[in-house]
């Protein structure tokens, strides 16, 4: 049966980072935003307390809402929505997919993919996913 016959393999299926994987990030935002305020004694000025905080928002946005990982009938990719950049790796291609995580990651119920190139290119990294265990065994599922 072909990807073509089986409706199941194919489709493209998005992934996209989670939420609660930025907790750390949102808790930095909150310490740069209000800790010079509450605590002048620090000797940071409240002025680069708010510029770190939006530098800090600015990476949360672009590693939340500009990038996307996908499974697609030719292999699994990671996009990037600003920049136009996509890296690849072919069914035929497709090594290892480990889940990694943290204590902090476990606590949140979110993890990271690394998927591995048999060929001996880079390999993809895929961060915050609400169920990286799932996405794994979807993968291997349409790798077979």
């Amino acid at each position: 049966m072909t990807d073509k016959e089986n409706p199941d393999t194919a489709s493209t299926q998005v992934f996209r980072p989670c939420g609660r994987a930025f907790f750390l990030h949102y808790f930095a935002m909150a310490i740069c935003f209000f800790g010079p305020s509450i605590n002048p004694q620090v000797g940071l000025p409240v002025w680069a307390g708010i510029v770190l905080g939006l530098l800090i928002l600015a990476a949360v946005v672009y590693m939340r809402w500009g990038q996307e990982y996908q499974v697609t009938p030719q292999g699994v990719s990671k996009v990037w929505r600003w920049g136009d950049r996509r890296e690849e790796i072919p069914w035929e291609n497709l090594g290892e997919v480990l889940v990694r995580r943290g204590l902090t990651q476990s606590i949140l119920r979110v993890g990271n993919l690394l998927i591995r190139d048999k060929s001996g290119g880079p390999g993809l990294f895929w961060f915050g996913l609400a169920d990286p265990k799932a996405v794994k065994e979807m993968i291997e599922a349409r790798n077979r």
